[in-house]
């Protein structure tokens, strides 16, 4: 065997990747080993290298970029299962000596975050999939998913796209799930006739128990023993991952409900880790004197990629936190230790580079949520102050007039397209909160003036957005569809028939008309309703709890 080179007489496969081929016939060993298509020597280039004038036309092109993306997967996803190789050998007499030990932890009542599933069924689950399919779903998930479900992400350079395949592979569970989104999107394209069914493919389910299984045991590590706070932060984060990753689901099938238990285990989650390193033992006052472990990990940058994945988790978990509130109300049986609300007025955590809407206008959507709260309690009690409401919402209202007018005299000379799209949505997203607080404090009647005023003028601004910008704002679209009079109902149901007729992703927003419709029947349908029904009552009558992003 030769030594190898890169030079012209190497396949075409090595020679794209850069890399030395030892030009073994009819196939090199180097694309033998990772399993890649080797498009090799004197034989005749494939189509795709046809008509290209140098070979750095070559180089540049989609089918070049996916087959250097499959041989990084294949090579990271090698080292991974060979180090935990290693560390399974080394690690079996300790093992042994252990088992005694675990044996005895596990009789201890599970925690609440172990007993989300049955794990009986893990071993019978299929551990092994084609690697060329597994490249396949990879290849859709980042140019597909990942862009349609953060499109404001930024995923320009080879070092963000590294980012996210390493990700990616060194979490087994959350390489599974993102794997099952990318079947569960497949399969809606290979079967649109199906897009009304419920039921999901062998191939996604099969996919989202072995994310499962996978997940339950980084949970049972995480509930052994009291791990160091940076360590304890770090097996948190791969938690946080695969349950994110299992909520993604939602957002492309027919789902609808599912997400709620992910995501009240990751908000779970986020608790623990805040108060960590807290002796149990402490009460409140003394609690407050210790360092989060969260927030050192999310302010420590000596590990910029694991800070990166923590920072984007967190900020994902807190988006889909602050949408789901401010739909169905907070639940009460689920206390806030970590309050991301100052993090999101100081711009630590950066909305806006994950959905588009600046964080300090989804921290007012999170105020107005927390106000609606206090008044659902007051009222309950009986003891409602309305000057206490009204003073708080005085001050909630100024600052998203502020903020309004600020987006709207902003100028947009010096902004990149991202920029202005995300001042697009965030003005978007500003106006609905206005919406919001009026049917906090002066309940839900659509003949208000005010009201009408509101729903009218942000309708206008929805139907100016371009339609690719629309799925960014289907918590804003759906308050405000909820909140129109009837002359407005053929306007907003007209923007989801513009966004199929450009053939452009529709994400939730057909949820979210499904919600606006239900309120408009039950005004219609119930006159006692037609001046007090919102988007919680249409959900409720509807039975089920869909997620607005």
């Amino acid at each position: 065997m030769s030594s190898g080179s890169r030079s012209r007489t190497g396949c075409y496969t090595c020679r794209i990747r850069k890399k030395k081929c030892d030009e073994q016939h009819p196939c090199c060993e180097n694309c033998q080993i990772r399993k890649l298509q080797c498009y090799g020597y004197d034989a005749p280039p494939p189509d795709w290298m046809q008509g290209k004038r140098s070979w750095k036309e070559i180089m540049v092109t989609e089918e070049a970029r996916q087959l250097r993306t499959i041989a990084e997967v294949q090579y990271k996803t090698r080292r991974r299962n060979g180090q935990k190789r290693l560390e399974e050998e080394a690690g079996g007499a300790q093992n042994c000596q252990q088992s005694d030990e675990l044996t005895i932890r596990g009789k201890r009542p599970p925690a609440p975050e172990s007993i989300w599933w049955d794990g009986g069924f893990c071993a019978s689950l299929p551990t092994h999939k084609p690697p060329h399919e597994d490249a396949r779903l990879l290849m859709l998930f980042l140019d597909f998913i990942f862009p349609i479900q953060f499109g404001f992400y930024p995923m320009s350079t080879a070092m963000d796209h590294s980012w996210l395949i390493s990700g990616l592979c060194s979490n087994k569970a959350r390489y599974h799930a993102a794997l099952s989104v990318s079947a569960c999107f497949d399969a809606s394209l290979r079967e649109p006739e199906k897009t009304n069914c419920i039921g999901l493919s062998l191939e996604v389910t099969e996919r989202q128990a072995i994310a499962a299984c996978g997940l339950q045991t980084i949970i049972a590590h995480f509930n052994q023993q009291r791990h160091a706070p940076r360590d304890g932060v770090r097996i948190g984060m791969q938690i946080l991952e695969v349950m994110h990753q299992l909520l993604s689901l939602e957002i492309f099938s027919m789902l609808e409900g599912t997400w709620e238990l992910h995501h009240q285990a990751t908000m779970t989650l986020l608790n623990t880790l805040h108060t960590y390193s807290t002796p149990e033992s402490c009460d409140q006052e003394e609690a407050a004197l210790h360092s989060s472990p969260l927030e050192m990990a999310l302010k420590d940058f000596s590990s910029p990629d694991t800070q990166r994945t923590l920072e984007f988790h967190v900020t994902c978990v807190i988006w889909v936190d602050i949408i789901a509130n401010a739909t169905f109300g907070s639940p009460s049986h689920i206390p806030r230790h970590f309050d991301y609300i100052t993090y999101l007025h100081a711009n630590g955590l950066k909305t806006q580079r994950i959905m588009g809407c600046h964080s300090s206008v989804m921290a007012n959507i999170a105020e107005i949520t927390c106000l609606a709260d206090w008044k659902t309690s007051q009222l309950q009690t009986q003891s409602l102050d309305t000057k206490e409401l009204s003073g708080r919402a005085i001050s909630m209202a100024a600052r998203l007039v502020e903020q309004v007018q600020e987006l709207e005299q902003q100028s947009v000379l010096n902004m990149t397209t991202h920029e202005v799209e995300s001042c697009l949505v965030t003005l978007q997203f500003a106006c609905a909160a206005q919406v919001y607080l009026h049917v906090v404090v002066f309940g839900a009647d659509t003949a208000d003036p005010e009201l009408v005023l509101r729903v009218s003028r942000s309708l206008q601004m929805l139907e100016a957005l371009p339609n690719g910008l629309v799925i960014r704002v289907n918590w804003a679209f759906t308050i405000l569809g909820c909140m129109a009079g009837k002359t407005l109902y053929d306007r907003f149901r007209g923007l989801i028939t513009r966004i199929v007729a450009q053939k452009q992703p529709l994400g939730m927003t057909w949820k979210g008309l499904i919600v606006m419709e239900e309120c408009w029947r039950l005004r219609q349908s119930q006159l006692e309703l037609e001046a007090d029904c919102d988007w919680k009552r249409a959900t409720k009558s509807l039975g089920t709890r869909i997620l607005l992003v």
